[in-house]
């Protein structure tokens, strides 16, 4: 019975949220790895900034302090000036500043009687015409497959590809997409839990979906709320390019109808997403954007400003 040990393997699934690509993305910090670098086995890894403690390197410091210090005089503390807010937000770790702008954009959120929220989001109910697109779109299975894995976990890098989003340049923006992202999700899965719509394969067992069906609901589609949202940012920030906003459209539009291919979404359940998706960057835009024009005052006002900084105007295609 120790085989079922296994099933821990299950807590990947918190994971789910990578499919945007957003987890990867520490890694531009140069600290990526810091889940081994706490490892006193691995001596080429360990880096104290940002890493979990370990024995070792307590023990190390330790000696390091005896070695270099003698007797501590406290003669006072003199405290430094206090930042500039921005300056304050961003020394914040990673985690705490998305925290704080998850708590912004969250705030006076409300679903709405009946998960009406936003306007046009209503389960029409299935009917076999919903079952015969996921059948027809499973031909092309062959051909989407690697697309269909690598959108479970990562998207934006499809969107990236249209620009050279290369380094640093873009830092700022995509820190702004990814706490949209995460409102996404967030109301994305509170729509699902509204709405309860069965997967195809609850529906239809011939479906055979070529990757895990999710545990949740089927309406709206998570990956064409998200989807639409990045490309409706990048079309935003990148204002005067049209032909890009075009592809990013496009790409959108493909990625979920990839989920429709892989047999875990039906078409209606993109239709809703793709609403949804573009409501919610209406609704961040409005909380990033000072109404009255004045100077941005919240740590999203504040990053929303400085991504538009990355962004100098590039003439239309």
């Amino acid at each position: 019975m120790t085989g079922r040990t296994g099933r821990t393997g299950r807590t990947g699934r918190t994971g789910r949220t990578g499919r945007t690509g957003r987890t990867g993305r520490t890694g531009r910090t140069g600290r990526s790895g810091l889940a081994d670098r706490g490892d006193p086995t691995s001596f080429a890894e360990l880096d104290h900034t940002g890493a979990a403690s370990t024995t070792l390197i307590s023990d190390a410091l330790l000696s390091t302090r005896g070695g270099i210090l003698g007797y501590w005089q406290v003669n006072g503390i003199t405290q430094p000036p206090l930042p500039d807010p921005w300056t304050s937000f961003r020394r914040l770790g990673e985690g705490v500043q998305s925290e704080i702008l998850d708590f912004e954009l969250i705030s006076g959120f409300s679903i709405g009687e009946n998960g009406n929220y936003f306007s046009g989001i209503s389960d029409p109910g299935l009917t076999a015409a919903d079952l015969e697109t996921v059948r027809k779109a499973a031909d092309l299975r062959d051909d989407r497959l690697e697309e269909i894995y690598a959108q479970q976990k990562d998207m934006i890098t499809f969107f990236a590809s249209l620009m050279d989003a290369s380094g640093a340049r873009y830092d700022h923006t995509l820190d702004f997409i990814d706490a949209v992202l995460r409102l996404c999700v967030i109301v994305d899965m509170k729509m699902k839990h509204i709405f309860s719509r069965p997967r195809p394969a609850e529906i239809a067992p011939e479906v055979i979906p070529i990757i895990q069906t999710p545990g949740h609901g089927s309406f709206p589609s998570g990956h064409a709320v998200e989807a639409t949202a990045i490309a409706a940012l990048f079309a935003h920030f990148d204002a005067t390019n049209t032909r890009r906003a075009e592809l990013a459209d496009r790409i959108a539009k493909r990625i979920a109808y990839n989920r429709v291919v892989a047999g875990v979404h039906y078409e209606s359940d993109n239709a809703a997403g793709f609403t949804l998706g573009a409501a919610i960057v209406e609704y961040a835009l409005g909380k990033a954007v000072p109404t009255d024009g004045s100077v941005p005052s919240t740590p999203l006002q504040m990053l929303y400003a400085k991504a538009q900084e990355e962004w100098p105007s590039r003439p239309g295609s």
